[in-house]
C-alpha cells in the first residue's frame, strides 16, 4: 500500500490495519464531538540568544509550514475511512493550512487547553504555541503516529525553529517532499497479505489476549452511569534526581527495568484504589512495544516519526501476587521483543482487533483501570537544547498524554532531564482531581517502598 500521485497535485494510499484499528479506538468519542486517544505532548521552551529578541509567534508559525515539507503525513488526511489523502501546496493552500493548524493561545497552560478541548481535532496535526508559559504544544490523531514519534516530530519542529538563517517555506521545492510520506506499519514490515496458518495462529493468539480484560480490577468512578465525558486532565508527579537515580540504581540491583518496576507499582495503586469487593480479581494491563527499533532503515529513523509505529497485547497479574513477582513478570514480557514470526503475524492481529471492537455492543461499558505507557529517557527523542547560545532554544520540561473519554486511565512514565515522570491522564467527569493525585503518590511511594527494602 503505497502513496502513489492520483494526479500532479495528490497522492493517496490505503489505511493500513494497525491504522484503522486505532482509527476505530479514536472514533468511540464521536458521539461526544470528541476524539478518544488523540495524542498530545508538550514542551516549554526558552529562547536563547538572538532568538530571544524576535517574535517568536511569528518564527514558530514559519517553521510549522518548513516542518510539513520535512514531515508532510502530519498534513494528509483520510477519506472514507480507507484512504489517506496528501494534497500538494501551493502558496495559498499552505498559507490556509497553517492558518488552520497553526494557533497562538494567550493566558493558558497546555493542560488547561487540552482540558478545555470539547471538539473533535479536524483532519490534520496541530502545533500551538502558549506565550504565557513559553509551551508549544502539539495534537495528532492516535493514527497517525505514536508518543515516540510525537517527541520526534516536536524535536524536528524545534531544531527548525533554532535553525540560522530561518529557512523560507517559499523557496522549497514543494512536491519533492512527497518521497517522505509515510507508510504503514504493514508496509514497513512487510507483512504478507496472504498469511499463513502460523500467522493466522499468532494473530489469533494476540486477539484472545484481550480477554483477560473481562473480569478485571479497576478503580472506584463514582460517576453516575450516564455521565457524559468532560475535559481530560493529567495528575502530574515528578521525582527528583536524587530519587530517579535511587530507582534506576536499585532497578539494576533487582535485574528489572524502570518500566517493569513501575509497571508493578502501577498495578499496587490500582488495587488500592479499587472497591473492597474487587481486589481478588486480577489485574490486566497493556505491554506496548514500538516497532522501531525492530525495522530496517529508513522505518527505523526520524524520517518515519509521523506514522503509528506500536504495537501491543494485554498481560494479567494475579490479585495475591507480590510486587516483585508482578515487576519479574513484566520485565519477561517486556523483555521479549517482538519477533520476527509476530511482526509477520501481525497484519492478522490488526484485522483481528477491529473484528473485536466492531462486534463489541453499543453502550458496553468501559473498562475503569488504569494502564500504562512507558516512553523511557525522552533525550533519545529530544534534545535538551536546540541550536546555538547565539540563536536557540532551550528545551525544559517535557509531556504527554492522550485525549481520554471513557473511564479508563493511562499513567504515562518517562524521564527527562535525570527526572522520573509520571502523567496520570483521566476524564474529570469520571474522577476527581483529589483521587487522581493519590494515585499517582500512591505508585511513587510503592516505587521507593519496594526498590529500597
Amino acid at each position: 500500500m503505497p502513496w502513489s500521485p492520483v494526479n500532479n497535485q495528490q497522492y493517496e494510499r490505503a489505511v493500513g490495519e494497525n491504522e484503522t484499528f486505532i482509527k476505530i479506538v479514536g472514533d468511540a468519542g464521536l458521539p461526544f464531538n470528541r476524539e478518544h486517544w488523540a495524542l498530545h505532548a508538550s514542551a516549554a521552551i526558552t529562547p536563547l540568544g538572538a532568538l530571544a529578541q524576535e517574535d517568536l509567534a511569528r518564527v514558530l508559525r514559519d517553521a510549522w509550514k518548513v516542518m510539513r515539507f520535512h514531515h508532510p503525513t502530519i498534513a494528509a488526511y483520510i477519506v472514507d475511512e480507507i484512504r489517506y489523502v496528501y494534497d500538494v501546496p501551493n502558496s495559498d493552500a499552505l498559507e490556509k493550512w497553517a492558518s488552520e493548524t497553526f494557533t497562538v493561545t494567550e493566558n493558558k497552560t497546555a493542560d488547561e487547553v487540552i482540558a478545555s478541548i470539547t471538539t473533535t481535532l479536524g483532519p490534520y496535526a496541530t502545533m500551538t504555541y502558549l506565550p504565557r508559559t513559553g509551551e508549544v504544544l502539539f495534537r495528532s490523531q492516535h493514527w497517525r503516529t505514536d508518543g515516540v514519534g510525537v517527541f520526534i516530530l516536536i524535536d524536528e519542529f524545534l531544531a527548525l525553529v533554532a535553525q540560522s538563517p530561518p529557512v523560507d517555506a517559499s523557496s522549497l521545492p514543494w512536491g519533492e517532499e512527497t518521497v517522505r510520506l509515510a507508510p504503514p506499519i504493514e508496509e514497513a514490515a512487510e507483512t504478507p497479505v496472504n498469511p499463513s496458518e502460523e500467522d493466522k495462529r499468532i494473530g489469533q493468539q494476540c486477539v484472545a489476549t484481550f480477554g483477560h480484560a473481562v473480569g478485571a480490577i479497576g478503580i472506584v468512578s463514582r460517576a453516575p452511569v450516564d455521565t457524559r465525558p468532560g475535559g481530560t486532565r493529567t495528575a502530574r508527579l515528578y521525582l527528583t534526581e536524587e530519587e530517579t537515580k535511587t530507582v534506576v540504581q536499585a532497578c539494576k540491583n533487582k535485574q528489572v527495568s524502570v518500566t517493569s518496576a513501575v509497571h508493578a507499582s502501577v498495578a499496587a495503586a490500582n488495587y488500592a484504589m479499587a472497591a473492597p469487593e474487587d481486589r481478588n480479581k486480577h489485574y490486566t494491563s497493556t505491554i506496548r512495544y514500538s516497532f522501531r527499533r525492530f525495522l530496517p532503515n529508513p522505518y527505523s529513523s526520524r524520517q518515519y516519526a509521523s506514522t503509528i509505529f506500536t504495537t501491543g497485547w494485554l498481560f494479567p497479574v494475579s490479585a495475591d501476587s507480590s510486587w516483585i513477582e508482578r515487576a519479574r513478570a513484566y520485565h519477561y514480557e517486556y523483555q521479549k521483543g517482538l519477533s520476527p514470526a509476530f511482526i509477520s503475524a501481525h497484519r492478522e492481529y490488526a484485522i483481528g482487533l477491529c473484528n473485536l471492537l466492531r462486534s463489541l455492543p453499543a453502550g458496553a461499558p468501559s473498562p475503569t483501570d488504569v494502564d500504562i505507557s512507558s516512553i523511557g529517557v525522552i533525550e533519545k527523542y529530544v534534545a535538551r537544547e536546540r541550536g546555538t547560545p547565539e540563536r536557540g532554544i532551550r528545551i525544559g520540561q517535557a509531556s504527554l498524554g492522550l485525549d481520554m473519554v471513557n473511564r479508563q486511565c493511562v499513567c504515562f512514565l518517562y524521564t527527562f532531564r535525570d527526572q522520573l515522570s509520571l502523567g496520570l491522564v483521566y476524564n474529570e467527569a469520571f474522577y476527581e482531581k483529589a483521587s487522581m493525585d493519590s494515585f499517582v503518590e500512591i505508585v511513587k511511594d510503592s516505587l521507593l517502598r519496594e526498590l529500597t527494602s
